[in-house]
């Protein structure tokens, strides 16, 4: 039996890039902890190794710092050899130029790591810089069989772009598409995205995340805090519907009840108005460390997700977020969409419709339920995460997939 070889091509970072880039204006840490994840879980179920191709998925410059990306190489492993390609970072010309990277990245991964090996790849997103590297892979590898992890779909990314950038977008996706049938495999976040890319049954599984289980929990009572909290953590952007959250708390005329938002995005300037009229809007911006923001959500009330149905992209993508609060053992609030599993909502309490109103409803539901009927929901929630998406479940199952469908 010949041996199996693990190759992602991704945007992983080291952990020490990925604190560098932060700074300079990288901000996908949700990719950095997806990929990480999937990553370390396929090599504990496998007990293989990856090597691993990177392009960073940066801002052009001057939005981020550098015009030019310098290449980056470590080891997330013993064993492992990784890879983040450097390019030139200019405006309309990063992406090109990052593609350009990653495929010489490939050709030289070949000559110098492959030994003939069976060889299984797995890319990280549906962007043509990663699928392009995959493809060139197959290309020198006939019988490597890569499979496409797609989190989001591009047409649903990055809205509210120049005429020029949607253009480029246009031409970018019919070579997506064009790659998109050199795959063997896909791991979708949402199960509507098969129909909307013409996948074909036996060809897809749906896999909406996963979970680390070892960012471990010591639940404090709710009972200890004085001040009831509402808390959202992430992406601050106005197409989330964070001011419907800021403006129907400011309606809830309860002073025991506070608001606490971290993370950064469009809506920051109308979040600080907010906190000059009412004083128990909390803003905290970007906190220093995941853990800090971890720590944040076990000291509030209830943790809400505010990706609202109307929003184009609901239906094709799943709210990773959902991972991270329900596994808390704090209520979760959320609107009920459609690339949210039908399994989970019981697990939430659900704002019926995309209303200020309902949204009121729902918090004053929490608020006002009784202590043994709100920390059940929490531990039920916290318990279906924990047992049934966890790392190595769910790697798992794409395991299994994968060796299936490629047969």
């Amino acid at each position: 039996m010949s041996k199996t070889r693990l190759l992602w091509i991704g945007c992983l970072e080291s952990e020490e890039e990925f604190k560098i880039k932060s700074k300079k204006g990288y901000n996908l840490a949700s990719a950095q902890v997806s990929q990480y994840n999937i990553l370390t879980g396929l090599e504990e179920v496998t007990g293989l190794v990856f090597d691993s191709i990177n392009g960073s998925v940066l801002p052009p410059y001057p939005t981020y710092k550098d015009r030019v990306v310098e290449e980056v190489k470590w080891s997330h492993k013993e064993g492992a050899f990784d890879v983040s390609v450097g390019y030139k970072n200019e405006r309309f010309i990063n992406r090109i130029t990052c593609k350009r990277a990653m495929v010489k990245a490939a050709r030289e991964w070949v000559k110098e790591r492959y030994k003939n090996e069976d060889l299984i790849v797995f890319v990280y997103s549906m962007r043509s810089p990663v699928m392009a590297t995959a493809c060139e892979i197959k290309k020198l590898i006939p019988k490597a069989k890569i499979n496409l992890i797609i989190t989001d779909l591009p047409q649903f990314m990055d809205l509210g772009e120049s005429k020029i950038k949607a253009f480029l977008k246009k031409i970018d996706w019919i070579q997506i598409k064009e790659m998109q049938r050199k795959f063997d495999g896909f791991i979708l976040y949402s199960s509507k995205m098969a129909n909307f890319l013409n996948i074909q049954n036996g060809k897809w599984m749906l896999m909406e995340g996963l979970y680390d289980s070892n960012e471990s929990f010591s639940l404090k009572s709710s009972s200890q805090n004085k001040v009831k909290a509402i808390m959202y953590s992430g992406k601050l952007d106005l197409q989330y519907g964070i001011d419907m959250l800021l403006n129907a708390f400011m309606k809830i005329n309860n002073p025991n009840l506070e608001l606490w938002l971290t993370g950064g995005g469009n809506a920051e300037s109308y979040i600080r108005e907010c906190t000059t009229k009412d004083s128990r809007i909390k803003f905290y911006g970007f906190l220093p460390s995941r853990e800090d923001v971890l720590n944040k959500q076990q000291e509030a009330s209830m943790l809400v997700n505010m990706r609202l149905p109307s929003e184009a992209a609901s239906s094709y993508c799943f709210p990773s977020k959902l991972l991270e609060y329900m596994a808390t053992g704090i209520p979760v609030l959320s609107f009920k969409l459609d690339g949210i599993p039908s399994e989970y909502f019981k697990h939430l309490v659900i704002i019926e419709n995309e209303t200020e109103e309902e949204l009121i409803n729902a918090i004053k539901r929490v608020v006002e339920m009784d202590k043994v009927v709100r920390d059940r929901l929490g531990e039920e929630a916290k318990e279906f995460i924990i047992t049934k998406k966890n790392m190595k479940a769910q790697c798992n199952r794409v395991w299994k997939f994968v060796n299936e469908s490629l047969r």
